[in-house]
């Protein structure tokens, strides 16, 4: 992938926090996986945070938002699913060897997008999101 947008949505071999407190270095599944650029560091290049996608019930203690019919047809998914927003991946997309398949299934709205921000930002701040560096 070599220019990912805000809001794309691309099958991506997410490595869950969990696994990798095991000492595990790569996902067990390529999944749906929810891209969001933020603009970070002192380059000032857009970085991707990358939010995993899940067809099963979320944790009672997860932070989640489901996804609305709607933006499920949009991102090209199957209903019910959540994006799961207290942990994510961080990976340089353009060379990442995660990426099943460099042509995103679909892409979220922007409005869609913000609601995923707002539910990530309020993790950030109650200390309750974790961070899972691919490089």
């Amino acid at each position: 992938m070599i220019d990912p947008r805000h809001g794309d949505v691309i099958l991506y071999s997410y490595l869950w926090a969990r696994e990798h407190d095991r000492g595990e270095e790569s996902g067990r599944k390529a999944r749906p996986t929810c891209v969001m650029l933020i603009v970070a560091g002192k380059d000032g290049k857009p970085k991707p945070l990358l939010f995993p996608i899940t067809s099963q019930p979320p944790r009672a203690d997860a932070r989640s938002i489901q996804i609305p019919e709607t933006e499920a047809r949009r991102a090209k998914l199957y209903t019910p699913a959540w994006v799961i927003v207290d942990e994510f991946n961080t990976d340089y997309l353009a060379t990442s060897w995660a990426i099943e398949d460099t042509k995103p299934l679909g892409q979220f709205s922007r409005k869609f997008m913000s609601r995923i921000a707002v539910e990530a930002a309020a993790a950030i701040r109650a200390g309750a999101i974790r961070s899972v560096p691919r490089r």
